[in-house]
C-alpha cells in the first residue's frame, strides 16, 4: 500500500483497508471526491481508474506528479520549514505560478498547517516539521501509480454521467454533512443529488459518510454499515475521540 502525499480533513486512512476488502468485482473504479486517495493508493489496480476532485490545485497537484514527478522532487528538496515562507504562500497570486510552482505551495502548505487545511501554520515543541518537505522517495511511486489513470476535475453528477456502467465501481466519499472545516460547500442539496444519482446508477457503489439521523434517512433501503473511527484534530486530549460513521453501499 502507498501512502498518499497529502493529508485531507475526512481522509481514510483509519478505514481503508476496511473498504478495500469490501470492493465488488468491476473493470472500472472511479473516485468522485479524490481528497488525498487513500483508498485509491491503498487498492490494487483496476483495468480502468478514474480520479476526480472538485479543487482545482489538488488536481493540478496529481497532474504535475502524473508528467513532472521529477521537477517537483527536485524542487521540495530545497523547501524548509518556515512561518515566512508560509506566510508567502498563502497570500501569493496562484495566476503568476507555473503549474509545476503551484503544486509545491500546495503541498507545503497542507504539510506544514495545522490539521492540513492550508490555513494555519503547524508548529510544535514535541515534533518535527510536516515530513513531505524533507521525504520525497514516494513520489516516483506516486507517479508510477498514477500513470494510467484517467484525472479529471469536474463536478459529481458529470463524473456519474460519464463513467456509469454496469461494470463500474463508485467510490463515494463526499463531505461530510453538517461539519466545518471543509473549503467547498456542500450543501443539503448536493448531499440530496448525489443520493438520486446513486440511487439509479447502473454501477455499484460504496458511500462512506458521518453517522447523521438526516444521511440515515436519505439512505433507507441501502445497505449500511456503522463504523468508530479515532480522528482528532484538536491540540488537547478533549478532542481526541472516537466518530461514528456510516459505509453504504448499493450491494
Amino acid at each position: 500500500m502507498l501512502k498518499p502525499l497529502i493529508s485531507r480533513m475526512g481522509g481514510k486512512s483509519k478505514l481503508r483497508k476496511t473498504i478495500i476488502g469490501m470492493i465488488p468485482e468491476h473493470s472500472c473504479y472511479v473516485e468522485l471526491f479524490f481528497g488525498a486517495g487513500w483508498v485509491y493508493f491503498g487498492k490494487e489496480k483496476s483495468k480502468v481508474e478514474v480520479i476526480n476532485d472538485i479543487d482545482r490545485e489538488l488536481v493540478n497537484l496529481f497532474k504535475m506528479l502524473k508528467y513532472h514527478a521529477e521537477e517537483v522532487r527536485r524542487l521540495m528538496t530545497y523547501e524548509i520549514c518556515s512561518r515566512d515562507i508560509f506566510s508567502e504562500y498563502k497570500n501569493i497570486d496562484i495566476n503568476s505560478l507555473t503549474d509545476i510552482q503551484r503544486a509545491i505551495r500546495f503541498i507545503y502548505l497542507l504539510s506544514q498547517s495545522f490539521a492540513s487545511k492550508g490555513d494555519n501554520f503547524g508548529y510544535g515543541t514535541t515534533g518535527m516539521p510536516g515530513p513531505q518537505i524533507f521525504n520525497t522517495e514516494n513520489l516516483l511511486k506516486i507517479k508510477e501509480r498514477l500513470r494510467n489513470t484517467y484525472i479529471e476535475n469536474l463536478n459529481f453528477e458529470e463524473i456519474i454521467k460519464k463513467y456509469d456502467r454496469p461494470h463500474t465501481f463508485f467510490f463515494c466519499d463526499p463531505p461530510y454533512f453538517e461539519t466545518k472545516g471543509y473549503k467547498d460547500k456542500f450543501t443539503e442539496e448536493y448531499h440530496i443529488k448525489l443520493r438520486d444519482l446513486l440511487r439509479n446508477v447502473e454501477g455499484k457503489f460504496i458511500l462512506t459518510i458521518n453517522d447523521h439521523k438526516q444521511v440515515r434517512e436519505w439512505y433507507k433501503g441501502f445497505n449500511i454499515i456503522e463504523a468508530e473511527v479515532g480522528y482528532s484534530v484538536c491540540k488537547d486530549n478533549k478532542g481526541r475521540r472516537k466518530f461514528k460513521e456510516l459505509i453504504i453501499t448499493n450491494y
